[in-house]
């Protein structure tokens, strides 16, 4: 077989970029790939063009190795580039949600094993304008708290670099509104909100099962809404949340579509898997089995 490492590297930490070596000695030593490519991002899109390039059977498959900016690239370019090639994801991010989603593997030995199997999904992917999303959209309280961290901070304390910010921000973050006018399919409605989600898995932000009818393959995008609440309803919606009963929650319109339309008051930047987004109204869609992706098959029943 023959693949190709397309490799953002500044994306994660320095310790995860100098196993990548034994990444790839794995492969040629222990599975029965006998040609890898590496392709080394050094810009925005440069991942995008160079898998738009790509023509079908070029390459048995690709492995993203990069935060969830890189892996959107990549998806991107694949989807426009219609090759149909099979991708496997090393995540080299801070909080990878979407591969903790995925229990991709993330140690030599568990990703070679990945590979021997090659168990294939087909999953949807959300787009966004032209851009396609992994995961997940968010705009309003604590959505632009990733934006506010430094890439030192991350290297230094990973996720915690993100809590830290979120909890140094919340008087400001509790005082925000969004006037939204949302149609999800063909059900219109308007809502006062402080956060609004757009997901493709349940995982969010480092939090399991935000989302917890959230499927990779049911043709369909899940909007999760905050409404405008005060401390003390965020507080119990928080401990809704550690009991798993939070969708019933009277602060929460929690619904699912294959395509959604919102009109915002306000022209803030709202995160697109890590990367900013700006200009309301929002046109987000799901582009189901859009992307071949290589699964570890063995747990996958466990999704």
């Amino acid at each position: 077989m023959k693949c190709l490492f397309v490799i953002n590297p500044i994306s994660g930490t320095k310790a995860f970029q100098r196993k990548l070596d034994k990444f790839i000695g794995q492969l040629i030593l222990k599975t029965s790939v006998h040609t890898i490519d590496t392709f080394f991002t050094h810009k925005k899109n440069d991942a995008y063009h160079k898998c738009a390039s790509l023509k079908e059977n070029e390459y048995d498959f690709i492995v993203s190795v990069g935060g969830d900016g890189t892996i959107n690239e990549v998806m991107s370019g694949l989807i426009k580039s219609n090759s149909h090639i099979p991708l496997a994801l090393l995540a080299a991010g801070t909080v990878n949600d979407f591969a903790t989603y995925l229990k991709l593997p993330n140690t030599p030995d568990t990703f070679v094993s990945m590979i021997n199997k090659f168990t294939i999904k087909d999953i949807d992917v959300g787009q966004i304008s032209n851009d396609c999303f992994a995961n997940v959209v968010a705009g309003g309280m604590f959505s632009d708290i990733g934006f506010q961290v430094t890439k030192e901070e991350k290297n230094t304390f990973g996720p915690l670099a993100y809590y830290s910010a979120a909890i140094s921000k919340l008087p400001t973050q509790l005082s925000i509104s969004l006037s939204l006018k949302i149609t999800a399919d063909n059900y219109y409605f308007e809502e006062d909100a402080s956060l609004f989600l757009i997901t493709n898995s349940s995982n969010v932000g480092g939090f399991k099962d935000i989302t917890p009818q959230a499927s990779i393959e049911d043709g369909l995008l899940d909007l999760f809404i905050i409404k405008k609440c005060n401390v003390a309803e965020l507080l119990n919606l928080l401990k809704d949340y550690k009991l798993n009963v939070h969708t019933k929650n009277p602060m929460i319109h929690y619904i699912q579509a294959h395509s959604i339309h919102i009109e915002c008051d306000q022209d803030i930047i709202y995160d697109i898997d890590g990367e900013q987004g700006k200009g309301f109204p929002i046109d987000v869609k799901c582009l189901p089995h859009a992307i071949q992706l290589i699964i570890p098959g063995d747990q996958y029943e466990t999704l």
